[in-house]
């Protein structure tokens, strides 16, 4: 009797490609909380809290793809049976892991949908949670329940970095959207991964791209920010020379 250990399908890919999106988003959310602190914009704060909760929901998403087996080698003349079975208590481990991944995940996209919809509202944000608890739920039977209501929440966010940028025609804004795009494609292929798990793994592929796209643009708006400051404090220093000098001229 052997006890082997497995990191979900895929010869652990996936999990590989999972490990990968936390810390990406963690990276984000490290760089979405430093440029709160250099522009003091409350957004940057929540913005950074939503990927942190995505982080963390993708280390759930692993500890729900371990799997512990136990081997049963037995050898009857000329031939071997191998009899793989789940340890009972490893199936309670992915249910709820699963359950707490669905659950950090709608969080930090609907944290993201908030911001962007600027819903302050307290009536509408708990319809919006109660709907997302009863997705959760819903989607223990039917998976594709959980993927299709974060289609619906990325749809909306994606539409509205789209009217952003054509506002704006910058490159933050065009990096912003693509970002997004992506995510959405992404979640399309999630809606299908019970068809074949092939999906999931090209979902979760893009949907790190997604998120390194959304990382570049991020260190690029840090970048931007630290060099208006750094000029604003010159520009300071400037004019108070100048102050000091005219006083010293008027005297």
């Amino acid at each position: 009797m052997v006890l082997a250990l497995s990191f979900g399908r895929f010869y652990s890919i996936d999990s590989f490609v999972e490990f990968l999106i936390i810390i990406v988003s963690i990276i984000i959310s490290y760089y979405s909380h430093r440029v709160y602190k250099l522009i003091n914009d409350k957004n940057y704060q929540f913005f950074s809290f939503a990927f942190l909760s995505i982080a963390i929901s993708f280390v759930f998403k692993i500890l729900s793809n371990l799997t512990i087996l136990n081997k049963i080698t037995l050898e009857n003349a000329n031939f071997i049976f191998v009899i793989w079975h789940q340890l009972e208590y490893m199936q309670l481990i992915n249910f709820w892991s699963f359950i707490f991944y669905k659950t950090f995940h709608l969080i930090g996209f609907l944290i993201l949908f908030f911001i962007v919809t600027r819903t302050k509202n307290k009536e509408k944000i708990f319809l919006f949670i109660y709907f997302c608890i009863v997705a959760i739920f819903l989607s223990i039977y039917f998976n594709f329940i959980f993927h299709l209501t974060t289609v619906f929440i990325l749809f909306s966010l994606t539409f509205h970095f789209y009217e952003n940028h054509k506002k704006i025609n910058s490159t933050n804004s065009l990096l912003v959207f693509i970002a997004f795009l992506i995510m959405l494609i992404s979640h399309f292929f999630f809606v299908f991964s019970d068809m074949s798990p092939l999906f999931y793994l090209t979902g979760e592929i893009l949907l790190l791209i997604g998120f390194l796209s959304l990382l570049v643009n991020q260190i690029k708006l840090k970048k931007e920010n630290r060099r208006r400051n750094i000029n604003h404090e010159k520009t300071n220093k400037i004019r108070s020379v100048k102050r000091s000098i005219r006083s010293t001229a008027k005297k």
